[in-house]
């Protein structure tokens, strides 16, 4: 045998890669899915990324083709690359992918990268040298346009910073909130985007006093400390939204933006055909859903930017599997889009057009985001609140103007589970509760052949007796998983909090609080589940100017708290491999063998029986068959005597040329009445109803009609035998057969 200490993994070779960079820190690695991901930083903010399979990486080279998803981006805004030069490297690393066989180690391909940076930047500050000494100086009058050109909100700071002339503990600056108007913080204080969670961008900034008195003006165009006069382009936030529309989103970072994904409908979505690790959820998988409160609701009371950055950063140390959010707008979508994290750690956006389009329509949507995966199929559809009991014309009439996200993904590559991130109608809509109850009615009835979870804002709460109706109706097929796990009366589980969420106590007009926030989930028998976490977050309060510590003034990061959930998925198979069965005692198998040796070629794969349910479940050994298919068995079986099964006769199936041992009548009623309960406890068993049960020892198959005839005719039973029918019995071959 191989000596086990002798085993290296990728983990083991990444960590030899620590000699050629710079600094241990330039190497990560971390879990990410089913998957580890590795990011390697290079020389001038570069980074490499990849992913691996730990499990599949035993005595396994470090070469490119065995990693996953090999990218090379810019790690910040700090690379120092012109756009001509990332283009040169980036089509430098293109060329190496392609020439990389099986052969080709990641370590020599770092190498080759970094040796490829270093001599084009050599090269680049070269050419640079030498155009300065050959470029005419500027004339004097060229040089006074230029030093004329007002100067920019960082140019402005910067002299601040450097000038020992100026005391910069009597300069204020002012910057513009977008939903509070302007803040004035004195120099020290203030923190730029990139230093501090809650940190102001540049182009923020509106003014700057010295002594009390304005010596730089943006919007005047005033500038008394350098006396320039021309007002700059201001940074445009919306440019990248404004290119999106509705539909599915992954950030490209050869291109440095995000980029749509071609995505397949719902209705086009071939079922038949196999999930990949690209679009199957992880088998443990963490989700969060937030109702975020969209901006323009009491704008001036609600402090949206700062709820908003920390959202983000809530979000950023979560890094959830999956996020639903509800109440987005184009402002939060805006800085969503910008957060590194976001970009690095490969999540996949859904995004309504009422989000794109909420600035002019005033709208806000719903947004998935999962990380590493996409959905195999997504369609966004409208939340159907009609009554199919109303006649035609009524039906004609009804004006739908909510939407919901249908994304589905794999469990495994045969079973899928639909995600749905709902926002159902609150209170001050028309007839709201009659839209809710009908859109859950809806739901519940054409989703019901699928696994699937509904998300989001129920804007109901648990003493909404006719939504609870609707549950109550399906409360055995569709589980609410906080009433799973929790007693209300002890944990009520009140995501929206008038009592003690300051923001819900600006937004509710019944200042009730309520449970409008859950995760219902509904499996077919194919699928298990067990909840490892729920619970809520965001229930604490954050400081609104986090650069006044005298300032103690709070708000809750929105009206709602989320609602964040870990949980485990388990497919079960049902196989052709496993049966539920009836066998005979051991002493009459010489009288049944005999037969079956000649003419059935399952001879050797099954013992003599007589099937209940094929296929069957395929078991293994674990709590939850135990649980879920074990224990349901045995206490039917508790209600059923003990009887005598007799073999009278030999008969055969013309259809399919099969050649069985027949029951007698009474012995066939009580296997038949068995067989019943049998179906109706697992009726998943039982799919084909093209052919009435009819119990039978099968004991030939012929493919030949002669030989069927041959063997039907020699094949007769001298005479009846009984065996006592005390216990019925799981089979299952091996998949190796």
């Amino acid at each position: 045998m191989a000596d086990s200490n002798n085993t290296t993994t990728f983990v083991d070779q990444l960590n030899s890669l620590r000699s050629i960079l710079r600094s241990d820190d330039y190497l990560h690695i971390q879990p990410s899915g089913d998957y580890e991901q590795a990011r390697i930083k290079l020389d001038y903010d570069i980074q490499l990324s990849f992913f691996f399979d730990s499990l599949d990486s035993f005595n396994k080279s470090l070469t490119v083709t065995n990693v996953s998803d090999l990218r090379m981006h810019k790690l910040s805004n700090k690379c120092p690359l012109s756009n001509d030069e990332w283009i040169t490297i980036r089509k430098y690393f293109d060329e190496l992918i392609q020439q990389s066989n099986e052969f080709t180690s990641l370590q020599s391909f770092i190498e080759s990268i970094q040796n490829h940076l270093t001599k084009m930047r050599t090269n680049t500050k070269k050419s640079k040298q030498k155009a300065k000494r050959t470029i005419e100086v500027e004339t004097t009058e060229g040089a006074s346009t230029t030093s004329n050109k007002f100067r920019d909100a960082i140019s402005i700071f910067n002299r601040i910073s450097h000038d020992k002339t100026i005391d910069r503990s009597q300069v204020m600056i002012g910057y513009e909130d977008r939903f509070t108007g302007i803040h004035e913080v004195p120099f020290s204080d203030f923190k730029k985007v990139h230093e501090h969670r809650y940190g102001v961008p540049m182009h923020r900034i509106r003014h700057y006093k010295i002594n009390g008195n304005i010596v730089w003006d943006r919007t005047a165009k005033l500038d008394i400390l350098t006396g320039s006069d021309q007002l700059p382009e201001t940074v445009n936030d919306n440019a990248e939204i404004s290119t999106l529309v509705q539909g599915l989103y992954r950030f490209d970072h050869s291109l440095q933006q995000w980029s749509e994904v071609q995505n397949v409908p719902l209705t086009s979505d071939d079922t038949k055909t196999s999930s990949t690790k690209e679009t199957c959820l992880p088998e443990r998988c963490h989700f969060l859903s937030w109702n975020i409160l969209f901006d323009y609701q009491k704008p001036g009371l609600i402090h949206s930017s700062q709820r908003y950055q920390s959202i983000l950063h809530t979000l950023k140390n979560l890094l959830p599997d999956v996020i639903c959010l509800q109440e987005v707008t184009v402002s939060f979508l805006n800085l969503l889009l910008n957060e590194l994290w976001l970009q690095e750690n490969n999540y996949y956006i859904v995004i309504m057009k009422s989000v794109i389009n909420s600035e002019q329509t005033k709208s806000y949507g719903q947004m998935i985001l999962t990380k590493n995966f996409r959905p195999r199929s997504f369609s966004i559809c409208p939340l159907d609140t009609s009554d199919e009991d109303r006649t035609v014309a009524a039906s004609t009439t009804a004006k739908t103007t909510k939407e919901l996200i249908i994304a589905r993904f794999g469990l495994n590559p045969k079973i899928t589970i639909d995600l749905v991130n709902l926002h159902l109608h609150s209170d001050l809509s028309r007839n709201s509760s009659e839209k809710r109850c009908q859109a859950l009615e809806n739901l519940f009835r054409k989703m019901k052949t699928n696994n699937y979870m509904l998300i989001g804002d129920y804007n109901f709460g648990d003493s909404y007796v006719k939504e609870q109706n609707i549950l109550e109706k399906y409360e055995d097929e569709v589980h609410d998983l906080w009433k799973d796990i929790y007693h209300l009366d002890k944990n009520p589980g009140f995501t929206f909090d008038p009592s003690n969420n300051i923001c819900a106590r600006i937004t509710s007009i019944s200042q009730k609080d309520r449970r409008l926030d859950r995760y219902l989930v509904h499996t077919l028998d194919t699928v298990s589940y067990s909840i490892e976490h729920l619970s809520m977050i965001g229930t604490q309060p954050i400081p609104i100017d986090t650069l006044n510590n005298e300032n103690s003034q709070r708000i809750h990061q929105s009206d709602h708290y989320a609602l964040q959930l870990v949980m485990n998925f388990r497919t079960r198979s049902i196989s052709h491999r496993s049966a539920l069965v009836i066998l005979p005692t051991l002493n009459t198998w010489p009288l049944i063998d005999p037969c079956r040796q000649q003419y059935d070629p399952s001879f050797d794969r099954w013992p003599p029986h007589i099937n209940l349910l094929w296929p069957f479940f395929d078991l293994a050994d674990c709590e939850e068959d135990q649980e879920n298919i074990l224990l349901p068995l045995r206490l039917l079986l508790c209600q059923y005597e003990s009887f005598s099964a007799e073999i009278d006769e030999i008969d055969s199936f013309v259809e399919n040329k099969t050649i069985y041992m027949k029951l007698n009548q009474h012995s066939e009623n009580q296997v038949k009445q068995l067989q019943a309960q049998l179906v109706k406890l697992f009726p998943q068993c039982s799919k084909n109803n093209r052919h009435t049960y009819n119990p039978h020892m099968t004991i030939g198959q012929f493919e030949n009609e002669e030989n069927f005839k041959d063997a039907k005719s020699s094949l007769i039973l001298n005479e009846s035998f009984q065996f006592p029918v005390h216990h019925v019995y799981i089979l299952q071959r091996p998949h190796d057969n």
